[in-house]
Order: C-alpha cells, then sequence, then structure tokens
C-alpha cells in the first residue's frame, strides 16, 4: 500500500526539491538527473526550506562545478500526490 505526504516543492535549474511534512518533523530531498540527495530532518518548515536550497545550491557549484546564475529564491508550491510515497505493509 503506498502513502503520500503533504508538503511543497519548487525547481531549482535542473533540481527539485521537495519538503515534506511526517508528524513533528520535515524531510528534504534533492533529485535531478542522476542524482538524488537526502537531506537532515528539520523541524521548522521554513528551516527546511532553505536547507534544500543551500544543498541545491552547493551540489551545483561543488560536485557539478556549473556556472549557474544563482537564484536567490525559488517558486514553492504544494505538492501533489505522486511526490512522496511511502511503501508501507
Amino acid at each position: 500500500m503506498f502513502r503520500s505526504f503533504g508538503g511543497v516543492k519548487a525547481q531549482y535549474h535542473h533540481l527539485t526539491l521537495l519538503v515534506i511534512s511526517e508528524f513533528n518533523e520535515y524531510k528534504v530531498l534533492v533529485y535531478g538527473p542522476g542524482v538524488t540527495i537526502h537531506g537532515a530532518r528539520q523541524f521548522a518548515e521554513p528551516k527546511a526550506r532553505e536547507h534544500a536550497l543551500t544543498i541545491a545550491r552547493d551540489y551545483v557549484r561543488e560536485l557539478k562545478r556549473e556556472d549557474l546564475p544563482e537564484t536567490l529564491d525559488v517558486d514553492w508550491q504544494p505538492t501533489a500526490t505522486e511526490d512522496w510515497l511511502a511503501w508501507r505493509n
């Protein structure tokens, strides 16, 4: 059985940022072509959004070494039911 979680998502260049609410914490996931990064759990949504954006910026700059324009803020939208699923027996 699949269970979906609610939260917000945003796009940072070629990466998708997800901040998902689960009980009293937020899980952070950043993914794109060929990469999935699990961020640290956060206890406030603004901190989780900031953490996701920091991960994306650092990944693009340090690992991909891409010279993309710096985006100061991203457009956060509510997640859809298929954005974050958990399998439960």
